[in-house]
Order: structure tokens, then sequence, then C-alpha cells
């Protein structure tokens, strides 16, 4: 917490710290406040941030986050803008933040718009993708005893383009697979997961922006093609999902990729 926080702003944020990380029954159920889901257009290049590799939060701390708080108080939850924005007259914060998956050293790449109103207070927040935004908001899960209907699982449309060395252009053989991809689902597409991934060349926090400059750029693609950006949820996962693991930790090209989903109507 920056050593200018109030005193009365010191209390609250330690009031909503406990709450978070001691809910009770009543708290841990549906949020009364839930973030919207804004399109790829919205948020910057992740090309210019200046925390590029994001940081590490706990998913409760962003939680915290509601309408009606100052700057100084979402300052001393999540630090500083990552978009060069300033503490005075700036309307708009961005942030890359990383969360960890629950499964092993695996996290997923985030990034959160914040807006303010004229009174410099948070006025609303928005999520680069619903996966994110779950992971803060987790949805309520079923209490023990509930009845639970039979899940079918329906295996939907996936394609895998492919990028050459320290690229993220879209090449034009990945541009007409993603044409037909387009044209052989186009009555059932309503939504797409779009995530980028690197092979293991270089260091941790710059395959991290590739890949979400790779997933950007395939986002950016569908656009032109006619998908809106509406049905994008656009994601990188850096080079910890390799598609292909090579003897001797080699560079695999096949790990030079961006995944396509199509996304079930729950997602």
């Amino acid at each position: 917490m920056p050593a200018w926080a109030s005193r009365s702003e010191r209390r609250r944020y330690l009031a909503l710290l406990a709450l978070v990380l001691c809910p009770s029954p009543a708290a841990a159920a549906e949020p009364d406040f839930l973030p919207d889901i804004a399109p790829l257009s919205d948020f910057p290049d992740p090309g210019r941030a200046t925390r590029r590799e994001g940081v590490f939060l706990l998913p409760q701390t962003p939680r915290l986050l509601t309408p009606g708080m100052t700057k100084r108080q979402v300052y001393a939850l999540l630090g500083v803008p990552h978009f060069h924005e300033g503490l005075i007259g700036e309307r708009r914060w961005n942030y890359i933040l990383d969360f960890y998956t629950g499964s092993g050293t695996e996290y997923r790449i985030c990034r959160l718009q914040l807006h303010w109103d004229r009174r410099m207070r948070l006025e609303k927040m928005a999520w680069s993708d619903k996966v994110c935004r779950d992971m803060v908001y987790a949805p309520p899960q079923p209490l023990a005893g509930d009845p639970q209907r039979p899940v079918t699982v329906r295996k939907l449309p996936t394609l895998t383009v492919y990028f050459d060395f320290d690229k993220a252009d879209v090449r034009e053989d990945a541009h007409r697979e993603l044409t037909a991809f387009l044209q052989g689902n186009e009555r059932s597409i309503q939504k797409l997961s779009v995530t980028g991934f690197t092979d293991s060349a270089g260091p941790d926090a710059y395959n991290d922006r590739l890949s979400l400059m790779r997933a950007d750029a395939v986002a950016r693609d569908l656009v032109a093609m006619g998908v809106p950006l509406s049905n994008l949820q656009v994601s990188g996962a850096g080079e910890r999902t390799p598609a292909h693991r090579s003897e001797g930790g080699a560079a695999d090209p096949l790990n030079r990729r961006v995944l396509v989903r199509m996304m079930s109507n729950d997602e």
C-alpha cells in the first residue's frame, strides 16, 4: 500500500481484504457486481505495455474492485497501470494480469480495463474474455446432494495455424486455413476462443508477449473476414502448453501457433 494512502483508505482496504480472503457462505454466492467482457479493439496493443509480462495476482485481489473506488484505492490493490496512463485526468487504466490455473505452474494471461467517471471514481470494469472474468468471479458451485443432470459432451471444431520463428504475422497459408474454417462452420459459429502459443526459445516474459501478439494478429484477421469483435475471446499462453515436446528442449516449430476454437453457448 502506498505511503500516501489515508488512514480511512487503509482501513477500507484491510476490511475488503478480510472479506475476500475469509468469505462467509453468503459472500461466496453469486457476486453482486459482475464486470463486462470487452471486444479486442477496446484494449491497447500489448506490445506497448510497460509491464509486458504482466503481474501475478491472486484472483481475489481484483475482485476487491467495486464501482465508486478512487484511483488511489485501486492503485493500492493493482499498482501502476501498464500502458503509460497517468494518475490525473486519465479516464482509462489498462492492466495485464497473470493468474495461476491450478495446474502446476500453468497460468493464464488476462487483460483488465478500468473506466473512470468525471469525478475520477471507478465507473466500470471490463475483462478481455469470459475465462479470465470467471477466474476472478467464479460461479457458485452446486451444493452437496444437489441432483446433477447428465452432461452430453459435443466436440467443437478447432483450427491450429502456425507462425514463423519470432514472428506474429499471419502467413498466407494460415489466412487460407482461417478462411476455409469460417466458411465450413459459418452456420454454427457464435463465439471463438483465440489462444496464442510460442516455442521454448527466449525468456518467459518475451514469449508471453509474443503469444498474445500472435493471438491478436489472428483475431484481427478474423474480424477482417466478418467475425464480430464481441464474438472473440483472445489470450496468450506463452510456452507453457507445448503441442509437441522435443528431445533436449529444442525449440519446435509446431509450438509456434494459435489455436482457434469454437466455443459452446455456456462458455
